[in-house]
């Protein structure tokens, strides 16, 4: 038996009315989360509206596993015009927000227009109002969660807030939940700070409903047993997010050292922020809801320098290589320091790190001097300048609100050829190294929020000692497990695309999944649950498709409202110019060759235009998207 659909909650921040209606007219087609998320944006955000204006929507998707017991059941996107590109955006986020909206009743909430002064909404199960924020205004992240929580006297209450960047509007602003999940991409933050809506609290004391109990629980009880044979997991558990990680990704070129001047870092096992320099303390805190790998418990500690006795989460892997390894900071304890802030002021890891490190290559390479950068020296090494630049960035003062603009728009400003450093994709920031493992570098290159490597990159390469065979298996690409090849990764990126759109539509974690481990879950143990919780049966192969449809959808806003075409689906000159340097893939680069053959496969496997990247109108038609094909057919935007 079909339980309830979900249900969507709208607030106008305009005129303080709400309302709720039900979901199911949406769920049938994009499963829930961000694909049902996508489907209103593409419906309801005109091209001519601006992410800054009050017109604007941002939705914030629970899924249907969040809340419930699968694994990692714990992620919410949020939706929303792109700040930066100007095209579609969502924020994936972890914590435990997105199940403390399912467990409030609510799937889904749509808020628009703009309070005349600042504002949080305060969700408690039926219970809705918006309450007065102006005591909270300059608050950063933790201090405003903490408040919030102290006011309602109720420590159970999940707030998604923004600190003082996105208070100032900076286009690489973010919302943070349990003061370090960050949802983050396109300018979250900005987009609430527009509306002068400080935060979302919510408290809910319902079950998300499940069809098939007994089902269900046979479902969850399979797939917590893959994780615990999982051995990727395990070290996550054991050593943390990132540490595990260092030495490994390393090794296959797959860090940025010194913005773009390498993808490799020498000697990392015993240089300064190797392994063994980071110290754990012994607590620990919650992650996420239901995190069945708990790789972000350990809390760590700044052993020396002016940041001594700072007490954190461990970072995620980005920050590590955002910072540790892009910005080469010196030591454990200015990383630290930077991720603290970045947290609390609430900014993108990722942006505010290739900004910064782009101005520190053009400072070295003579472009910058000291009169552009408020008198900062941006030698490599100077981690206080990066501090102080974090800062600067937060509250838009002198060369920082240039740099909160990305390095793409400060490129166009400074000239000089300054662009030629820059590593933005779309016009947003990218963090990754690009150039050794191929399906990785193109997956960020065709990013259609703009250069994340979760929104297509395969982790396949990462591992080249599983067999050709199982890649064959799993995606139909032998060469899923093979590094440097272009061979096979344009139909490969295509499938991730698709399969972590479904994935971000039920609620899970993708460290759960193939991505992250061929001893995980596929396609057909998430229908399976999906089945089970909502009792709309669904295979592993419909599952897929569902990911699919929901792919084109963000692919024609793309299209209606950024223009974005094959011409945007090219590297950065400088990965095309300047070969890796060191390491065991030394003289590695993407030729123009091989990335035309990866796109041309990307296309054809997504069914679009080789020639200019636009939908055929029998792919969307196929997919069950007249209403997508007729928009774009009366937009000429059909090849």
């Amino acid at each position: 038996m079909a339980v309830m659909c979900g249900k969507i909650l709208r607030v106008d921040l305009t005129t303080g009315s709400i309302s709720e209606e039900r979901a199911e007219k949406y769920e049938d087609r994009f499963i829930g989360g961000r694909g049902v998320g996508a489907w209103i944006l593409f419906n309801e955000m005109s091209p001519e509206t601006e992410p800054l204006d009050p017109e604007s929507i941002l939705i914030f998707c629970s899924a249907p596993l969040a809340g419930s017991a699968f694994p990692g059941a714990a992620r919410l996107s949020i939706e929303s015009k792109n700040c930066l590109t100007g095209g579609v955006n969502w924020a994936n986020v972890g914590g435990y927000f997105s199940a403390e909206l399912k467990h409030a009743g609510w799937s889904y909430l749509v808020v628009e227009g703009k309070s005349e002064h600042p504002v949080y909404l305060f969700i408690h199960n039926k219970r809705v109002e918006l309450r007065e924020a102006a005591h909270l205004w300059g608050s950063d992240v933790a201090d405003t969660e903490n408040i919030i929580r102290s006011e309602l006297n109720d420590a159970g209450i999940q707030a998604m807030t923004i600190g003082i960047a996105g208070e100032n509007l900076v286009p690489m602003s973010i919302a943070v939940t349990n003061q370090t999940r960050a949802a983050a991409s396109g300018g979250i933050g900005a987009i609430m700070g527009s509306k002068n809506l400080k935060a979302v609290a919510v408290r809910g004391t319902g079950e998300p409903p499940i069809a098939d109990p007994k089902r269900f629980t046979a479902i969850v009880k399979k797939v917590n047993a893959k994780i615990a044979r999982c051995q990727l997991a395990g070290a996550l558990r054991e050593h943390g997010i990132f540490l595990a990680l260092i030495v490994p990704v390393n090794t296959l070129c797959g860090y940025p050292f010194r913005n773009t001047q390498d993808d490799h870092y020498e000697n990392i096992e015993t240089s300064r922020i190797g392994p063994s320099q980071w110290k754990k303390t012994g607590e620990r805190r919650n992650t996420c809801y239901g995190c069945p790998i708990q790789g972000a418990r350990d809390v760590m500690e700044a052993e020396e320098g002016p940041y001594k006795g700072l007490k954190i989460g461990i970072p995620e892997n980005n920050t590590f290589y955002a910072f540790a390894t892009r910005l080469d900071m010196r030591s454990p304890s200015n990383v630290l320091k930077a991720f603290e802030l970045i947290s609390r002021y609430g900014l993108d890891n990722d942006q505010v790190a290739v900004a910064i490190s782009w101005a520190f290559e053009c400072y070295e390479k003579g472009i910058l001097t000291k009169a552009d950068t408020d008198g900062l020296d941006l030698t490599w090494g100077n981690d206080d300048a990066v501090i102080a630049l974090i800062r600067k960035i937060a509250v838009r003062d002198g060369f920082g609100k240039l740099l909160g603009e990305g390095s793409r728009k400060a490129s166009e400003v400074i000239g000089k050829g300054s662009d030629y450093y820059c590593t933005a994709l779309k016009g947003q920031d990218n963090l990754d190294a690009l150039r050794a493992l191929k399906g990785w570098g193109l997956g960020n290159v065709v990013s259609l929020r703009g250069g994340r490597h979760l929104d297509g990159a395969p982790c396949t390469e990462f591992f080249p000692d599983i067999p050709s065979e199982v890649g064959e298996k799993l995606f139909g690409v032998s060469t899923a497990y093979t590094p440097t090849t272009y061979e096979g990764k344009g139909k490969l990126v295509s499938w991730f695309s698709h399969f972590k759109a479904a994935i971000d539509s039920i609620g899970a974690c993708y460290f759960t999944s193939w991505w992250f481990s061929p001893e995980l879950c596929g396609p057909e143990e998430y229908a399976e649950a999906l089945s089970a919780a909502s009792g709309r049966e669904i295979s592993g192969e419909k599952f897929m498709e569902m990911g699919r449809r929901i792919h084109n959808v963000e692919k024609a806003f793309n299209t209606l409202h950024a223009d974005f075409a094959r011409k945007d689906d090219y590297p950065p000159l400088i990965y095309m110019k300047e070969p890796v340097k060191t390491g065991q893939f030394k003289g590695e680069l993407i030729t123009r060759e091989g990335h035309d053959k990866m796109l041309d496969d990307y296309y054809e496997a997504n069914g679009w235009d080789t020639k200019t990247s636009r939908q055929y109108e029998e792919t969307l038609m196929d997919l069950g998207l007249d209403e997508v094909a007729k928009r774009l057919r009366e937009n000429a935007c059909l090849p």
